[in-house]
């Protein structure tokens, strides 16, 4: 156990501060049934891609991908069009029943504009990504109270650790809200929280600040991570999600991987810690989540409760 798309952009049926309160679990994915690629960020490497489908199928999924998560996205809107119109026709498939992140990058924030939400609203599937893709998780799961899971992608699934793999088998397949417990974590400020999990990429999150999709995470235990940010980087982001106030009313914050920082665990930890000490939350470290190898997948919309005096996270039904 482990723990066809408007053609004028707009910010979706709820506003930035107005998150949708009834999650909806998408039907779950069973040996045997299709699971598709989709490349609403960067394009994937064969080798990577070819590595990571093998173990799809490996486990009894088949895999629909078209061509063009292989391919270079052109500059312009029209191009951003054509990838949601892609992704909404990958999305309809009627014997898909999860949509998997080729790879993250760059490019999905400029997707969010052209997603038909009622479409995708109509079929209810599994999204698993990171990094990049968070753009995506936080959108759907805002605006259509959809259960979305910040998860490896494909071009990651060959170097998770068994434990990851296990994770993300998990909660593709899982029929709706499970309990898990991640013990041991690292408290870094007191105090308990209890709150709806949200979060993911530290820098794509900041990037939603000022437009129509921007995060506000009053009542939730928000999680983050991120990759090749200098420290001085890590404490500007939090403190500009600080200062715009999206962290205003969180219940509690844990932190994951920060690969490629330069810095130590423990100034790392000094440092964020700080940021966050205002937020009177309780502050955890040393969540299994990022880009690194041991990325466990977390259901965003489930209810979650952390513990700065045991070091705990438990998500519950």
């Amino acid at each position: 156990m482990p723990p066809s798309a408007p053609d004028k952009p707009g910010p979706g049926p709820a506003g930035p501060s107005e998150p949708v309160q009834t999650c909806i679990w998408p039907p779950p994915v069973a040996p045997g049934d299709a699971v598709a690629v989709a490349a609403p960020a960067s394009p994937v490497a064969r080798k990577d891609w070819q590595a990571g489908v093998k173990l799809l199928r490996d486990w009894g999924f088949k895999v629909v991908c078209g061509p063009e998560v292989f391919q270079t996205r052109a500059w312009g809107r029209e191009s951003d069009r054509r990838v949601a119109r892609r992704f909404l026709e990958v999305w309809q498939e009627p014997e898909v029943t999860a949509i998997l992140g080729a790879r993250g990058g760059y490019g999905s924030l400029k997707v969010l504009p052209f997603l038909d939400l009622p479409a995708l609203a109509a079929q209810p599937k599994r999204l698993v990504g990171f990094s990049d893709l968070t753009n995506l998780l936080w959108h759907l799961h805002r605006d259509l109270g959809l259960v979305t899971f910040h998860g490896p992608t494909v071009a990651h699934l060959p170097v998770l650790t068994p434990a990851a793999r296990e994770s993300f088998l998990y909660w593709l397949t899982a029929p709706g809200p499970q309990t898990v417990a991640f013990p041991g974590l690292t408290p870094l400020l007191p105090g308990t929280g209890e709150g709806t999990l949200a979060g993911g990429n530290l820098t794509t999150l900041c990037h939603l600040l000022g437009t129509p999709f921007a995060p506000q995470f009053r009542e939730h235990i928000l999680f983050l991570e991120d990759h090749n940010e200098a420290v001085y980087r890590l404490d500007r982001l939090l403190h500009h999600l600080l200062l715009a106030g999206a962290l205003e009313g969180v219940k509690g914050v844990v932190l994951g991987a920060f690969t490629g920082s330069g810095s130590s665990p423990d100034n790392l930890w000094e440092v964020l810690a700080a940021a966050l000490a205002p937020l009177k939350v309780p502050v955890l470290a040393g969540l299994p989540v990022g880009h690194q190898p041991d990325n466990h997948t977390l259901p965003l919309g489930v209810w979650a409760r952390v513990d700065g005096h045991t070091g705990s996270l438990t998500l519950a039904p």
